[in-house]
């Protein structure tokens, strides 16, 4: 068997994503408020603890996460995108093909007082198939409560 299908085969065994999504019985511009505010996530998101730079289209910074269960881990990151709704990062480690993700945060406003916010990654790499990403996803499931609890309670 030649190399390049057995590589091909690797990478596409290799990809997965997380998705999660949560309603929000406050307005998107609360959500934003909370959402769009790095200094203070030591405060109250359990996943992503620290966000490092300024967060900015095409800046790069420092994101310090920590899956559920598990120690953090901190990791450079390259912002592709950033809108009041939309927010989406990218990173990888220092070996190309071992991990990369794309990182989209989006925030939907479905009515005046319900918001939807949705919390995803796609991830590719050779340690894809290796990788338990349960405590990842219940890290999006904390912290997608946390912004609700915070939105919801925040002064309109």
């Amino acid at each position: 068997m030649k190399p390049y299908p057995l590589v091909l085969l690797v990478l596409l065994a290799g990809c997965t994503s997380v998705q999660s999504k949560i309603e929000i019985n406050a307005p998107a511009k609360a959500v934003r408020a909370v959402f769009f505010n790095f200094d203070d996530y030591p405060k109250w998101n359990p996943f992503i603890i620290k966000v490092d730079g300024a967060v900015a289209d095409g800046s790069k910074v420092t994101v310090t996460v920590r899956p559920v269960g598990k120690s953090e881990i901190t990791g450079a990151t390259t912002v592709t995108a950033m809108t009041e709704d939309h927010l989406a990062w990218t990173g990888s480690l220092a070996i190309p093909g071992v991990f990369s993700g794309k990182h989209d945060f989006i925030i939907e406003e479905v009515g005046p007082n319900k918001t939807v916010f949705y919390n995803n990654e796609r991830m590719s790499g050779v340690i894809i198939p290796f990788f338990d990403f349960k405590p990842t996803e219940a890290g999006f499931v904390a912290m997608n409560e946390a912004l609700k609890k915070r939105a919801e309670e925040s002064p309109r």
